[in-house]
């Protein structure tokens, strides 16, 4: 089993890395077209984008209801925080909650691994108290600042929102000059609470974090992303720490707009791609539509071609390390398959077992995997020593052996009582476990050779009900064992055993023993 699963293992990535190989031959000789490029990227973003939306879309409701038949104003901190905190965690996409109104101020944003939180009844106040909590929600540090950049972002919203329709919704992308609230974007929407007081709420969302989301349209390394909302408004939120940058972006997204005006005024209901020069470098843009749902109706994805054609040389070179990281893969298995050093043989780990697992072997009587035997060498029936039990013992080790392994209990009858090894014991030179093992030992090395017995066998004793028990763990031999005894004529013949079932199995005929043989220790 092992040889086939080496020999697949080295054939199967032989196949896929020539299959890569002629993938990459044809796609590496297939002339790109920007246009099509932009296409392809833009209906990927456009699912990725809608499954965003609709997530949003969702913690939007579960928190309209919740605060439908609440006073926010007179949550205390600790509540707020608690209910945040759920929110948050049940929205991968989720950054941080904002509430504001003219008589709340409240943010709780993740920060790595701990919380940032304000909460104020007084947006008079220029000074920002902010605390920063650990996953329990517990104070650790605090601190104040005189500038609020996050009312800032829903501030000069909160009244137009206030006296608007429930389902409105403005989306907002952050302008900071602080590099780590650059890529902000906020979704905000009104709340109807119980106290009827005016609360705006924003969904804070750090564009960066979203990355995985987007990888299609992000595998570009500039991309300009540009939303478009159901008030004609276009959300640029920012991919990128470097001002230089930022300043392109802000000439490109003048000039999206633009483009963005003409599709509208062109009836604007379905995709268009439009090239244009700006910065001594060609640009292309598509521009699209999405179904109307949490404020937005569309989306434009501008690519530098440069950024195109690099992107798409790239992906080829990909899959070209791929398929023969592929190939070298199936080398290695193949050099592997063809040494099948020794080694690769691993033996079955025989560990000592619990009085508990002891008790429970015994309780579900002799399987396959488990025999009893009342005694070593003492007879029951007569009273007397009879060594031919000795032959009975090894018999049930070799069946073990030549099978599946298994664990043999001596001290213990067919009726599952444990009656102990006093009467072996008291046959033997030295009446006690120690040379109960070396007896035994001495019988199994004479039989199979120390190789075996070393190898193959675990051996230790119990004291169950009060009563001394031999427990021998058989592992499956990597070769056949045959017990040497002697026929009724008193000459010696070699017998082959094999565990079937509850019991131990003889194989009479030469041509089954080599038949089983064959199978069972056929060449790993």
């Amino acid at each position: 089993m092992r040889k086939k699963t080496l020999f697949w293992a080295a054939m199967l990535p032989a196949l896929l890395g020539a299959a890569g190989m002629v993938m990459f031959y044809f796609v590496n000789n297939q002339q790109t077209y920007a246009d099509e490029v932009i296409s392809k990227a833009s209906q990927s973003f456009e699912s990725d984008l809608k499954k965003f939306i609709a997530n949003s879309e969702f913690s939007k409701n579960k928190l309209k209801t919740n605060t439908r038949d609440t006073e926010i104003l007179n949550l205390n901190t600790d509540s707020l925080n608690a209910y945040a905190a759920q929110l948050v965690q049940s929205d991968s996409d989720l950054k941080g909650i904002i509430l504001f109104s003219d008589q709340l101020n409240y943010v709780f944003f993740r920060d790595n691994t701990s919380w940032v939180t304000t909460f104020s009844k007084n947006n008079t106040d220029s000074l920002i108290d902010w605390q920063r909590l650990n996953d329990k929600l517990e104070v650790v540090s605090e601190w104040t600042d005189t500038y609020n950049f996050f009312m800032d972002k829903v501030n000069s919203h909160a009244l137009h929102l206030a006296l608007k329709e429930e389902n409105q919704v403005i989306w907002k992308a952050a302008k900071s000059q602080v590099p780590d609230k650059r890529d902000l974007l906020f979704n905000i929407f009104r709340l109807d609470t119980k106290d009827k007081s005016p609360v705006v709420a924003a969904f804070m969302y750090k564009v960066s974090e979203l990355e995985n989301r987007f990888s299609t349209v992000l595998q570009f390394s500039r991309p300009l992303v540009t939303i478009i909302t159901t008030e004609n408004q276009t959300v640029t939120p920012i991919k990128t720490t470097d001002t230089a940058m930022i300043a392109v972006y802000g000439i490109l997204s003048a000039e999206v707009k633009k483009l963005i005006a003409n599709w509208g005024s062109n009836g604007g209901n379905k995709a268009r791609v439009y090239s244009f020069e700006k910065l001594d470098q060609v640009f292309w843009t598509r521009i699209d539509t999405i179904a109307q749902q949490n404020g937005l109706k569309g989306f434009a994805i501008t690519v530098a071609e440069s950024d195109i054609f690099k992107t798409a040389s790239r992906v080829d070179r990909i899959l070209m390390y791929i398929s023969l990281f592929l190939m070298l893969l199936s080398t290695l298995f193949y050099v592997v398959y063809r040494i099948k050093p020794k080694s690769m043989k691993t033996e079955k780990k025989l560990v000592p077992l619990s009085d508990d697992e002891l008790k429970i072997l015994i309780s579900k009587g002799e399987t396959e995997y488990v025999e009893f035997k009342s005694s070593l060498r003492w007879d029951y029936r007569e009273e007397k020593v009879n060594k031919v039990l000795e032959d009975v013992i090894l018999k049930s080790i070799a069946a073990f052996a030549n099978a599946k392994g298994g664990t043999l209990f001596i001290g213990v009858n067919d009726a599952l009582e444990v009656i102990g090894l006093e009467p072996d014991f008291n046959s033997l030179k030295k009446k006690d476990a120690d040379y109960f093992e070396l007896h035994l030992r001495k019988l199994i090395n004479n039989q199979y050779g120390i190789r075996f017995s070393n190898t193959y066998l675990f051996m230790q004793f119990a004291v169950l009900k009060g009563k001394t028990v031999c427990v021998v763990q058989i592992a499956p031999s990597h070769y056949p064992l045959y017990l040497t005894t002697k026929n009724k004529q008193g000459q010696q013949i070699e017998k082959f055993y094999v565990r079937s079932g509850n019991a131990s199995q003889e194989i009479n005929l030469l041509n089954e023993i080599n038949e089983y043989i064959a199978q069972r220790f056929k060449k790993n």
